[in-house]
């Protein structure tokens, strides 16, 4: 199996939980990283990483005894679900996510697992930026830039969300992130940007609808947003511009040709 293609097994969800584990499979088909059912095969009899409804009867034990089974012999991540998570990680490589479960908040935590344990790196936003290590890299920086500029990232790739950051920290003094369109639609509604980079494929509301929103609201339709996609699609370049993006560009970008976009529409020397 590719290394940005990784497995996943579970334990202990009704069917209603599984039709959410469907949904993430379908999320992911056209994106990297990519989640798939683990299905045993010869060549392949361990899933990457195991996600454990830890409330339900024999769960915990199941999820046990996986773990020592296989013990040593390759790394496996864990996503623990639970009502009430406690304060104290389980141990290495698990993670608990507080239910219910939803695909895009599962989808998140899956990232941050093989990106710390697995060693992904992910797609690269911009070329010659690092790929970023953690995710605390993805918050604001506020020992950054010291500009008044206001910039907003909307992608759902916790890799990308990094190394926009890392392009972006010497530019903007405040850098936002939203993983998901709705997220992206509220930070827009409550703050000023000088500048938006929209993905165009998003969980919900995608790039398309969200370029729409700012570019008809009257106070902020002058904002330049940026639309970034894996895609070279004269279509996609065609519903890009209609939505009204001030430009198209695809990942990975050429890092000059990123700042070049950056001062042009920003008016920077």
């Amino acid at each position: 199996m590719a290394n940005d293609i990784f497995s996943i097994a579970s334990i202990g969800f009704d069917e209603q939980e599984q039709s959410v584990l469907q949904a993430l499979f379908i999320l992911t088909k056209n994106r990297l990283p990519r989640f798939v059912l683990f299905e045993s095969k010869p060549d392949r009899k361990l899933a990457d990483i195991v996600i454990v409804n830890i409330d339900a009867p024999n769960a915990a034990q199941r999820w046990n005894a996986y773990l020592n089974m296989h013990k040593d012999k390759a790394i496996i991540s864990s996503v623990l679900v639970c009502n009430e998570p406690p304060s104290a990680s389980p141990g290495d490589r698990a993670r608990y996510l507080k239910k219910p479960l939803v695909a895009t908040r599962l989808l998140s935590i899956l990232e941050e697992a093989v990106a710390a344990d697995h060693g992904y790196a992910g797609q690269q936003a911009v070329s010659g930026e690092p790929s970023g290590e953690n995710v605390a890299a993805a918050e604001p920086d506020e020992g950054g830039s010291r500009s008044n500029i206001a910039a907003l990232v909307v992608d759902d790739s916790l890799p990308v969300r990094i190394q926009m950051k890392k392009a972006l920290q010497n530019i903007a003094g405040r850098v936002d992130f939203a993983e998901t369109g709705e997220a992206a639609e509220q930070l827009i509604r409550a703050n000023k940007y000088d500048i938006v980079f929209l993905d165009v494929i998003l969980p919900g509301v995608d790039g398309y609808e969200i370029c729409k929103i700012i570019k008809k609201d009257p106070v902020k339709g002058n904002t330049p947003v940026i639309m970034l996609t894996s895609s070279s699609s004269p279509a996609d370049r065609v519903k890009g511009k209609m939505a009204g993006c001030d430009t198209y560009l695809i990942k990975p970008v050429n890092k000059d040709i990123f700042k070049e976009v950056i001062h042009e529409f920003l008016g920077l020397d």
